[in-house]
């Protein structure tokens, strides 16, 4: 199987210091597809909101472990992705944002025939300096295969000159 040339290009999707972090995730969310790792995971943003982030992510034999389940990298990429994408939306223009600190519970084994993964993560604490989100991973059948948290740290882009 050869990857697309869409699936090999580099980010396209760059920070714009004048956005704020919603206006960031919505113009993401027109994108579709970004390039860089998200295209490679095959996730695309489809909703999000001030501290609210949904994620879908096309489930194919590539995104599966040796006894063919989707591997658990996965599932930790989605709640990292959405995670941050929740603390994404909370960004005033000119900050940016890390993450800095992953947990997971793997609560069902997701089979590759699934089709889909959807990511939904929520911040539930937030400060000027970091954020923590909360990140739920189903099928599109409502079985729950994670629950994670992410913590983010917030950061103001240096000016240049």
């Amino acid at each position: 199987m050869t990857a697309s040339p869409q699936m090999i290009q580099p980010p396209a999707f760059a920070l714009d210091p004048a956005q704020s972090g919603l206006e960031l995730a919505r113009r993401w969310i027109e994108t579709v597809w970004p390039g860089g790792f998200v295209n490679r995971l095959a996730a695309r943003p489809v909703e999000a909101a001030a501290g609210f982030m949904r994620v879908e992510c096309d489930i194919d034999p590539g995104h599966s472990n040796f006894v063919g389940l989707v591997h658990g990298g996965v599932t930790a990429a989605l709640v990292d992705i959405v995670g941050g994408g929740a603390a994404m939306t909370l960004l005033k223009p000119g900050e940016f944002l890390l993450s800095t600190d992953l947990s997971m519970r793997f609560l069902n084994a997701a089979p590759i025939g699934c089709g889909r993964l959807i990511a939904e993560g929520r911040a539930v604490y937030a400060d000027p300096r970091k954020v923590v989100a909360e990140v739920t991973v189903s099928t599109p059948d409502g079985l729950t295969i994670a629950h994670g948290s992410a913590a983010i740290a917030i950061r103001v882009r240096p000016q240049d000159g």
